[in-house]
């Protein structure tokens, strides 16, 4: 996600990429990727393999099985010929080098191509403020990738994936104290076999609650009245930090909820760095 931390809110910049021409002479695609507003694929070269990515479906946490990642490597290059036929047949050259950025926008509004031949030859083009390609070749692309990671027996939905979706919270992860600020108040969960203890501000909270572990998200283990728990919002929220969740091995996020949605970071430096961790 972009930083626009820096930058004035509605600017707009257009550049154009001199290395980018009007007509590009090879049909041999070495690296292919679109980042559009539902969906990311990339194909490329890398020596006799081909590097396959795809990603999409929907939002990473929400768990209604559209979500999917699919990442593998084939001799297959057949896929750069059926995308460059999509290239030619809706003109996307048109506009290519021309790259537009509007600031403060929220990423998922534009998109980009990025194409790259073995002339050294270069297809680019950008905006986050709208899609820059055919709607037909958005379409078109994203079968393509479809029927392509079909054949390896892989399918665009959560159960098809082949790369692990969800890094959720267990029981192991959440031994111990978790520390951070929110709006200035200090936050601290310490967590202990399957019950935490929550202080905000030095009061305590929540004070020895069981929690449970649902859908990635860490609540309170008790049911509402009249839900039979099939959901992760079945469960009653804690007190002070209402749920928490997974960010990565040292880091959780405690969400609040109760005056208005907000957020915050806690970490526990104790934890060791797992092997597979990127």
């Amino acid at each position: 996600m972009m930083d626009f931390s820096n930058m004035g809110c509605g600017g707009r910049h257009e550049s154009q990429l001199e290395e980018c021409k009007e007509s590009i002479e090879s049909k041999n695609i070495v690296s292919f990727s679109y980042v559009g507003t539902d969906y990311m694929v990339s194909a490329k070269k890398d020596g006799d393999s081909i590097e396959i990515y795809a990603t999409g479906g929907g939002k990473y946490n929400i768990r209604d099985g559209s979500y999917f990642k699919i990442k593998y490597t084939t001799e297959d290059d057949s896929i750069f010929k059926s995308l460059q036929e999509v290239i030619d047949k809706n003109d996307e050259v048109r506009g290519n080098g021309h790259c537009v950025t509007v600031d403060g926008l929220p990423a998922g509004i534009g998109d980009i191509l990025n194409v790259s031949y073995d002339s050294g030859e270069k297809l680019y083009k950008s905006s986050n403020q709208c899609i820059t390609v055919d709607p037909k070749s958005v379409k078109e692309f994203y079968d393509i990738f479809h029927e392509y990671v079909k054949k390896e027996g892989y399918e665009f939905n959560s159960e098809g994936s082949n790369v692990k979706l969800f890094d959720d919270p267990d029981e192991e992860y959440l031994q111990g104290t978790w520390k951070g600020t929110h709006f200035g108040d200090e936050v601290e969960a310490t967590f202990k076999d399957n019950k935490v203890t929550i202080k905000i501000a030095g009061k305590v909270t929540d004070d020895n609650v069981e929690y449970i572990i649902v859908e990635g998200s860490v609540r309170k283990n008790k049911l509402i009245d009249g839900k039979d728990g099939s959901s992760k919002h079945d469960y009653e929220e804690f007190e002070g930090v209402q749920s928490f969740g997974k960010k990565n091995y040292f880091t959780m996020t405690g969400y609040f909820h109760k005056e208005s949605s907000s957020s915050c970071e806690l970490m526990n430096f104790d934890k060791e760095k797992p092997e597979d961790e990127e």
